[in-house]
């Protein structure tokens, strides 16, 4: 039985809007921005199989991926698609809409990781198990293709996942700068995250009506994937707040603040870090 592979995230699925680059071409409209990335990443696993003939053909879409890319930026599944006349089935490599906001060399290596596991599907090799695990064989094909262990994967996070955190190397981002650059001029436009705070309008509250939960209003971890599971170990977070009066607030790990654009869906500002005084 073959094991759809995911790239874990530690973020959560947010409520997605478009935030748009405002010098867009007058040759690229809203509405052909997603063609645009898609039409690059097509190019990308052209280059990539150019390089490692082991990696398949593959149907190559990119959208946003829901409460999914809570836990994945991108995933391949084999065969997944079945051509309209005749019995050939081809396999499905996914890229999710949120992670554009990493930037393209990152995106790059999402996609790589996930040739990573088509090279080794087409070979008949088992790379990762069906709890995201991914093995030697995965880790040895991975580095071949130039990928390496990201820097900030923690010694628990590799023993429950593997060789999994994988981030493009420098030695392959020099290999493929074109398209890379390529990638990047196609992506006009980043699906911002958007954290939904509960806000109570009106009296009530002695601060204000707000609604501060750290269950609800978590955007997530460092470090570490969701398992469904309430996490025991102790996680700094920090409190944010957006630019409603009164504002609402959320509980955040800095490193998710840091790298992620949490936008309030009422004042559509995006959250900072609480001023403490």
């Amino acid at each position: 039985m073959s094991t759809e592979a995911v790239a874990v995230i530690p973020e959560p699925a947010p409520a997605p809007s478009l935030e748009v680059v405002p010098d867009l071409p007058a040759e690229v409209t809203v509405a052909k921005i997603a063609a645009g990335v898609t039409s690059a990443l097509v190019d990308a696993w052209g280059a990539i199989r150019a390089r490692h003939p082991d990696v398949p053909e593959a149907v190559i879409s990119m959208a946003t991926g829901g409460r999914v890319s809570a836990v994945e930026l991108a995933h391949f599944a084999p065969r997944r698609w079945k051509l309209r006349e005749g019995d050939e089935r081809h396999h499905e490599v996914f890229v999710t809409a949120e992670s554009l906001a990493d930037g393209a060399p990152k995106v790059f290596g999402y996609l790589v990781h996930e040739a990573v596991h088509a090279a080794n599907e087409a070979r008949g090799v088992n790379d990762c198990s069906a709890s995201q695990y991914h093995n030697k064989e995965f880790r040895k094909t991975a580095e071949a293709m130039g990928l390496v262990q990201r820097p900030d994967v923690s010694e628990k996070w590799k023993k429950k996942y593997g060789f999994a955190g994988t981030e493009l190397g420098d030695e392959a981002a020099k290999t493929y700068a074109k398209e890379i650059a390529a990638l990047d001029k196609a992506m006009r436009a980043t699906r911002t995250p958007d954290i939904f705070a509960t806000r109570t309008r009106g009296g009530g509250g002695s601060k204000g009506g707000t609604t501060d939960d750290a269950d609800t209003a978590d955007a997530g971890g460092d470090g570490e994937a969701p398992t469904g599971k309430k996490e025991k170990e102790d996680r700094n977070y920090v409190k944010a707040v957006c630019q409603c009066e009164p504002p609402a607030v959320i509980r955040v790990s800095p490193k998710t603040l840091e790298r992620r654009n949490i936008m309030c869906g009422d004042c559509k500002e995006k959250f900072a870090p609480e001023e403490s005084g």
